[in-house]
């Protein structure tokens, strides 16, 4: 992990995978939330429904770009062109 941070792993024993909800692994029993839209077997995103049935990505704020934000509001590009900025003002 980043900076050192253990991630956690499932708890069942022998497993390896990273735990989600309940000390669990998904195939262990971690119980994930599906869209709300009738028959859709999409994981929910935002308001109890799946991108496809009306969950927003966020996007790039930098103008003109049409990506998904990453991080800081801004896609990977842009947040190396900030970061670039930065390191060039120091």
């Amino acid at each position: 992990g980043r900076h050192g941070a253990k991630k956690k792993r499932c708890s069942s024993e022998g497993c390896i995978n990273r735990a989600q909800q309940g000390g669990v692994c998904m195939k262990h029993g971690a119980a994930v939330k599906s869209c709300s839209s009738a028959g859709c077997p999409n994981r929910v995103v935002q308001g109890g429904v799946c991108i496809r049935h009306g969950a927003k990505k966020k996007r790039c704020s930098s103008t003109g770009c049409m990506n998904q934000s990453q991080s800081r509001g801004v896609c990977k590009r842009h947040g190396s062109e900030l970061k670039s900025t930065a390191d060039a003002q120091t």
